[in-house]
Formats: structure tokens, sequence, C-alpha cells
């Protein structure tokens, strides 16, 4: 992560003048290059998002705490829809979203949920297995585990030995050992007192990352060392996926002036690298899909691209150290092989981003990506803050590209850290909240005509890992998805997945594999949410 505040006050002295798709400091030279984004066709119809109106505006005290904020999706009732839990900065306290009447409230008080540290990450899950989903953050001064009871929400700290320089920013969960329990991975960053810019080469400035084997209680032993996760730098983001299809949950970490490491579970109770080299980049925020509709896993990764000059991005790095700028975009190949399409896909020159998250937003069967972006720290995004992200997958005869498609109406002209996924209204179909940093939360309800297919995933062990595959008699498209969390940026998305219904054909069955070996086929009589 970088700091720009000394160039608070030269920007604010500076007169800005936009041309071209550029923003000028005193109208000499380009200080933030838009990027070009190409937009999605005119003969491609696409429905537009309905915006609704919100309550949360996150506020960030820059003297203090990181400037991040977390979204999770989560059925705090269990009544099948879902809220939204949005976290504060320092002293302000957290919200519970939830869809009434047209709008999002906030529920009073969190029901237990708020506390007035800065939290940063936040993962749903159920980690007692009694049927209620309960909820892990990731605050400015440790882990907490809310236990839910029908609504209403215990907190206790977990105790895994934090030190006192390093700042949990995300939770990733899943069982690494199929022992019926999850384990947790924990992203970790220096303490913003101790937070220099752009430090590449300091051993004495990462702050390493944890991995914790459940003992069967909640309580935890520290397994970092014995399984070679530490990570190599500070940390933003990790994800779990099974990205060889063996059964075992792989490690996507996402190391912020580092490099991306892959790291795959070999089931005993330890990781191998792959040996993709990602080069040193800012990397930040990790999306996860089958976008080629393959059956296997691919990964996006946001990184600072290009509306930051390099000279400010560089710190550290000595003379011949390359740095990566671009976001990535790599193709599962299988067998552990991976290959960067992101100039394939158009997802060049982008501007700075942060979540990545992929989902049908258009109803067409393919997956679609949304990006939070513009830095908080970084003056000229005050002035000319970047678009935001929503893209639609085009296939086409020379190729599938990611086009910007404003017609959607999810642009987000914030600090936009993340898209949370989730069912809002209850009608089956996902749609999409931003949590945004230092503003407000956004949310827009998905209008599509077409149908879907939507599987109550439960929030449980068993479940992660799981791959589900929607069988259709008619069509011969694939339709594969992963049941994983955490993804985007230090958010969690709804476990429930949702699959469009061809236009050419139906869903007849679901088909679900789940990482222990053993299968369930559920029966599908039509569209809308389907219980496991």
């Amino acid at each position: 992560m970088i700091n720009f505040s000394f160039l608070k006050t030269i920007v604010l002295l500076s007169s800005v003048v936009a041309l071209g798709g550029c923003s000028y400091i005193g109208g000499l030279r380009p200080f933030v290059k838009e990027a070009p984004a190409p937009e999605l066709p005119e003969d491609i119809e696409v429905t537009a998002y309905t915006r609704i109106k919100t309550p949360f505006v996150h506020t960030w005290n820059n003297d203090l705490v990181f400037p991040f904020t977390s979204g999770a999706a989560i059925d705090h009732d269990n009544d099948g829809t879902m809220e939204v839990f949005v976290s504060g900065g320092h002293n302000q306290a957290d919200a519970l979203l939830a869809y009434r009447d047209g709008e999002l409230i906030a529920l009073e008080d969190s029901l237990g949920l708020s506390m007035q540290a800065a939290s940063y990450g936040a993962t749903a899950i159920d980690h007692n297995d009694d049927g209620l989903t309960d909820l892990l953050v990731a605050r400015d001064d440790g882990v907490w585990i809310h236990t839910n009871n029908g609504g209403t929400f215990d907190s206790t700290k977990i105790d895994y030995g934090k030190g006192d320089t390093e700042t949990p920013l995300a939770v990733a969960v899943a069982d690494i050992d199929q022992d019926g329990d999850i384990d947790l991975y924990i992203s970790n960053f220096i303490s913003y007192p101790n937070w220099v810019s752009a430090t590449f080469n300091d051993a004495g400035h990462i702050s390493y990352n944890r991995l914790l084997r459940n003992n069967g209680d909640m309580t935890f032993t520290d397994i970092t060392e014995s399984s070679g996760t530490a990570g190599t730098q500070n940390t933003f983001l990790s994800v779990f996926s099974d990205l060889d299809e063996d059964g075992l949950q792989d490690l996507i970490v996402s190391n912020n002036t580092g490099r991306i490491e892959i790291l795959h579970n070999n089931g005993d109770g330890t990781f191998t690298k792959n040996s993709y080299d990602s080069g040193l980049g800012f990397w930040m925020g990790i999306g996860v899909g089958d976008i080629d509709s393959d059956g296997d896993q691919d990964i996006a990764i946001s990184n600072v691209s290009n509306t930051i000059p390099n000279r400010f991005l560089r710190g550290d790095l000595t003379k011949d150290q390359v740095l990566i700028q671009e976001w990535v975009l790599l193709r599962n190949d299988g067998d552990r092989a991976f290959t960067d399409i992101t100039e394939d896909y158009g997802l060049t020159r982008q501007g700075f981003g942060w979540g990545i998250v992929f989902e049908d937003l258009n109803l067409d069967g393919d997956l679609d990506l949304l990006a939070g972006q513009s830095y908080v720290k970084w003056p000229p995004h005050r002035v000319s803050p970047l678009s935001g992200r929503a893209m639609v997958q085009v296939k086409s005869d020379t190729g599938a590209q990611f086009l910007n498609a404003p017609v959607l109406n999810l642009g987000n002209p914030n600090f936009g850290q993340s898209a949370v996924i989730a069912d809002l209204n209850g009608d089956a179909k996902q749609d999409v909240v931003w949590v945004n940093m230092d503003g407000p939360v956004i949310a827009g309800l998905n209008e599509n005509a077409g149908d879907v297919v939507t599987l109550a995933v439960p929030e449980s062990a068993k479940w992660l890992g799981a791959r589900v595959t929607a069988v259709s008699g008619e069509s011969s498209r694939s339709y594969t998805r992963e049941v994983t969390n955490a993804v985007g940026m230090q958010s969690d998305q709804s476990p429930h997945i949702s699959f469009a219904v061809p236009s050419d054909g139906n869903i007849e069955s679901l088909e679900v594999q789940f990482a222990d070996g053993t299968t369930q086929t559920i029966a599908v009589e039509g569209p809308g949410l389907v219980q496991p």
C-alpha cells in the first residue's frame, strides 16, 4: 500500500483540468489517466440494476487506522433472505443492513455485532454446525468470532498470539485437513503506526500471515511455519480454492509489495508453492471463478495499473527490480498450470483496482466482473475518481473480453473496496452491494428478466470447496460453480449459487461434488430458490 498524503496540499492548491479522459494538475501534465475501458456494444441488450437507498457511510480516521471497511452477506435470522454486515472505522459502529420496503435499513444496534475497533475483513460461516450463520471479523485489535444465537450474537476474541505489530486484514476459512471443522488463514499487514509506503525489500517491515488449525472446539494451533504458508510480504487478502480438483483447498495469497503466491494443499498439513511468478506488484483483491466454462477455477488479482505514475510507486525497489503494475487474469489450464490472459480479455490499463468479484450480471450464463477502484490516500483520485468496473463478458469468434457496461447502472465513483453479491429481496436473483472506504454503501437490485436457479448453499464446513454443476437436458453449455468464501477484498459473498437458465434449454438438476468425494443430486423443478 502507498501513502501520498504529502501531495494533498499540492493538489488542493493546483487547478485541475479534465481533458480527453485525463486529469491535469495546473494544466501541465497527466497525473491520473482514466483507463480506456472499451464499452459494451449497443446491440447487446443488458438490463440496468435499480439503485436503492442505503443508510451507511463508512468513515476513516487517517491518523489512527487503515482506511478499509468490510462487507459480508449473512442470513442472520435464518429466514432465507440475506442481510449485509458492513463494518465501521475507528469508533464507528458497524451495521447490519436489511432490505425493507424498497431500501436497505440498518437493524438496531447490529444485534450484538458492532464494536468500536476499526474493522477490516468479514467472513460468514456456521462455525459450530448448529444451522445458524456466525461471523468472523478481522478488527484492528484482533480476530473476533460472533456466534449466532438465533438472530443476536455473542462475541469472543480468538486467541492465537497476535503480535503487537501485526494487524489482521482478512480471514479465509476452509477445512484444510478434512476433519469436519473450519480452519483459518489470517492475512496480516504490519500495523498502521509502523507502516511505511512502497516498501518491497525491508524484511523488518513484514507481518507474516497465520494458518490456524482448528482443534475441534474453536481453539487453534498455529501451523504456519510447518505448513509453509506464512507468505512473503504484508497481505491484503487470501482465498481458498481447489485449483487442481483433488478435493483439497489450495491457497491464493495476494502479497502487497511482493509476489502472488499460489500454494497447493498436499493433504498432510503442508502446502507446495506453484511455479507461477507474477513479478513484484501491489497485489490486492482476488476474484475466483470459472470464466471460460471448462469446469475449473480461474483467478483475477488487482494491482495499481496505470492511474498512478511509476515514479511514485517504486519506493525502495532497486534499479534492476521490475515493478508490475497491471492486473492479472490467470486461466487455469489444469495440472497446476496457469496462463496469463489479462491482455486477451481486455483487462490491461484498467486503473487502480481493489476487490474483484465474478458474477453473472446479465444472466447469460457467463461470469462477468466487478472491481472496486480509487485509492483514498491518493489525492488525484479524490479530485478525479475512477468509475469502478462493472464489466460484461462478451464472446465472439475472436475470443472473449470483459467490456465496461455503464448501462448496468453499477458504476461506483467512490473509493470502492469490493462488491458483495447477495439476494437482498428474496427473488432468487443476485443483487450487488458496494462497500466503500470513507464513503457510502451503494446497492443495486437485479431486474433482469431471465430465469435463474439458485442453490441455497449452507454456510457449513462440509460445503466449503464443493463444486456445483447445473445439468441441462437441452443445452450443451457447462455451468459449474465452486463454493468459496471471502473473495473480492476483505469481504464475503453470499454462499448461494445462481445459474442462469439457458435460453435454449432448462436446468433439470444440480450435481454437487463435495470436497470429501461424496456427491449429491438435487432435482430442479423450475426457476427460483432450491434447497439442498
